[in-house]
């Protein structure tokens, strides 16, 4: 996604049904945050802010009917922390794990 190239950002992950994400749904949503800069993008390096960033990985205790765990992954925007907030479900594969884009949104 710091590259901008929102389509192989798309194909890296499953997206859930109910949401319907699109490469453009996502680039519009990393625009729309905050100031709304139309320069503005998600960055890896993140310098500190005065936001408490997560990025963590829950397991479920036993399997469920809905996955088996989630990620709440907080994105870094024009190289500083963010509160906005990347959510997957894990789900168990038959060769591994699938990671399912469910929400981004402010946290």
């Amino acid at each position: 996604m710091e590259a901008e190239d929102y389509d192989a950002a798309f194909s890296y992950t499953s997206q859930s049904r109910h949401m319907r994400w699109t490469p453009r749904l996502l680039r519009d949503v990393i625009k729309a945050y905050n100031e709304s800069l139309p320069t503005q993008r998600v960055t890896l390096e993140g310098l500190p802010t005065d936001i408490t960033q997560r990025k963590d990985v829950h397991w479920y205790p036993s399997p469920r009917p809905v996955g088996d765990g989630y990620i709440w992954y907080d994105l870094n925007i024009d190289g500083f922390a963010s509160d906005l907030t990347a959510t997957f479900d894990i789900l168990k594969a038959s060769d591994g794990f699938l990671i399912v884009l469910d929400d981004i949104h402010v946290m």
